[in-house]
């Protein structure tokens, strides 16, 4: 009781000398802080995932920092952009695109939620990132895809080559390591970026995993999913990249040069798809329609109120022009067409629900129908034309095509949009308190070289512990543990004290652990102390430790030798 009482002390007396390095401000954009703790936890991240995937190759923290502060950066800049814009993601869209991942995987949500749990992710926290995800795609599309034009001659020629007279054809999955460049750059930097990107080809052609160089170097959006770009075939990706199409399954390209910077491409994976078989005719309509939503707690008198408000607009509407009939829609509908005027664009049979699709091609172009009742509320549908399509027609094929295009243009403008952002922006970087060691090896000082490597290792076998116990790999969670280790005096023995550490990692149904205000003090060239908050929860129980480490190095592994924990005073 006394060494619990007095460690519980120790870690407390530790948080007033840590505040101030916590609190710190790595940068400043546009006059909003990133701190020196959010780099420092992005950081900590990276190098999980790094020793996770079994690389042997740990980068300097100064390294690992700057690829953090400078993703921190781009995600700021994003957040002020669709602020600027007025983006926002509603509730339903949110729990509307739950439901389409969780269709896709064939769950419910429910079954969807248990899985992100399994896998030891707090649920709340997926659908944050999920609702970040949907805002960063919804700032592209406006900021980057609107203004993308695809010409009628760009669509005809790839009809021509590669639709028309439809082939097998070979799709490969792409990843690539993208360092950036200004959009003006100068020769230095051009010399400069130019030599990085030659050195870490030559580490790639040398043997160095590609995911890993990627999570430390590149500096595209896909850089989170370890560079991967998608599958692509023939005409899917710009001209200078076409080369990499014909590569074998592990080979990776020479640096390639773009308006944005320089690429190395990587082919993970093949396959090859059949043309599609000749399908029937069939018809299509071009469609505006105003919505009205129905709650779904709305009683019958409130149901016959919608309805008549529908009806109303729909004799007001009647004889409208195509124009007019927009207008309308944008002031009245509630559905997310409304500020394209109610604009539904082509569809065949299939697309729509059954009643509104029933309406919709029973009417003549021109017409204004009356309410129609669907799930989602009451429609007021107007035709705008009707087309017959041949399947193999290019008309049919025009909105793939155009999609298509459409991404290869992104693929080229997304890092250059990325670039004017920062290049627009007012950002301050400051210097955090860890970085002092970084300084000291630039400057040649070998003492901190070698305090810097034992401070990477000290960290990188703390995520591989907190790894294994994730993963609930008993084997490889005691591997962390010297043959020496300090049973806890709770037990009377080695056998006893792994047996119970057993029980308590296993058998979950997920458990994840989340550790902060990481404190590190080397003792001497082979012994350690670690110092860190550990936060623990699983399907079965929650807690937050302070938690201390006393590590030694043996045959060049740092292993704890002692464990203690103090549970803080609520």
């Amino acid at each position: 009781m006394h060494l619990i009482t007095l460690l519980a002390g120790l870690l407390l007396l530790i948080a007033p000398a840590q505040a101030e390095e916590f609190d710190s401000i790595a940068a400043v954009v546009n006059n909003e802080a990133i701190t020196c703790s959010q780099v420092d936890q992005d950081a900590q991240i990276m190098l999980t995932q790094l020793h996770q995937s079994g690389s042997t190759f740990i980068p300097a923290a100064s390294e690992l920092n700057q690829r953090s502060l400078d993703g921190l950066i781009v995600k700021t800049l994003q957040k002020q952009e669709a602020r600027k814009l007025e983006l926002k993601v509603s509730d339903e869209e949110l729990d509307d695109a739950i439901k389409n991942v969780a269709a896709s995987n064939n769950l419910t949500p429910d079954q969807l939620k248990a899985a992100v749990e399994q896998q030891g992710m707090h649920y709340d926290e997926y659908r944050s990132n999920l609702r970040e995800q949907i805002l960063k795609n919804k700032l592209v599309n406006v900021a980057v895809r609107s203004k993308i034009q695809v010409s009628e001659e760009a669509v005809q020629e790839y009809y021509r080559k590669y639709l028309e007279h439809p082939k097998p054809r070979r799709e490969v999955k792409l990843a690539q390591l993208f360092l950036s460049l200004p959009s003006e750059p100068t020769p230095e930097q051009l010399a400069v970026t130019r030599q990085k990107i030659r050195n870490i080809h030559q580490q790639l052609l040398a043997g160095k995993d590609f995911a890993q160089m990627v999570a430390i170097y590149s500096e595209s959006p896909d850089r989170q999913q370890q560079g991967v770009m998608g599958w692509f075939m023939q005409g899917g990706v710009a001209q200078r990249f076409a080369s990499a199409l014909e590569m074998p399954v592990g080979q990776i390209s020479d640096p390639i040069r773009s308006p944005s910077g320089f690429h190395i491409l990587k082919v993970l994976a093949e396959r090859w798809k059949d043309p599609q078989n000749t399908g029937v005719s069939y018809d299509e309509v071009h469609a505006r329609h105003i919505l009205l939503k129905v709650p779904s707690y709305a009683d019958a008198a409130t149901k016959a109120k919608i309805r008549q408000r529908a009806e109303a607009i729909s004799h007001d509407l009647q004889g409208a022009s195509d124009a007019q009939f927009a207008v309308r829609a944008k002031e009245d509908s509630q559905g997310p067409s409304a500020e394209r005027g109610g604009d539904l664009g082509w569809f065949k049979k299939g697309a729509m629900v059954p009643a509104f699709e029933k309406a919709a091609f029973a009417m003549k172009p021109g017409e204004t129908s009356g309410p129609v009742e669907s799930p989602f509320g009451f429609h007021i549908i107007r035709i705008v034309a009707r087309r017959h399509i041949d399947p193999n027609s290019l008309q049919a094929h025009r909105d793939q095509i155009q999609q298509i295009l459409t991404n290869v243009e992104t693929q080229e403008q997304l890092p250059r949009w990325i670039a004017s952002l920062r290049a627009e922006a007012n950002i301050d970087i400051r210097k955090c308190p860890s970085q002092a060691s970084a300084q000291a090896i630039e400057s040649g000082d070998s003492e901190a070289v070698q305090e810097t490597q034992t401070d990477n290792q000290l960290k990188a076998s703390l995520a591989s512990w907190k790894s294994a116990w994730e993963k609930q790999d008993a084997k490889a969670y005691f591997s962390h543990y010297s043959n020496h280790f300090t049973v806890p005096k709770s037990f009377p023995d080695l056998t006893t004290w792994k047996a119970a550490r057993t029980k308590a990692i296993t058998g979950k149904r997920y458990i994840r652990i989340t550790l902060s205000n990481i404190k590190i003090t080397l003792l001497d060239k082979t012994h350690a102390r670690i110092e860190f908050t550990q936060h623990y929860q699983s399907d079965q129980s929650n807690s937050s430790d302070l938690k201390l480490f006393l590590m030694e190095k043996t045959d060049g592994d740092w292993k704890i030798t002692r464990e203690m924990a103090a549970v803080p005073a609520k």
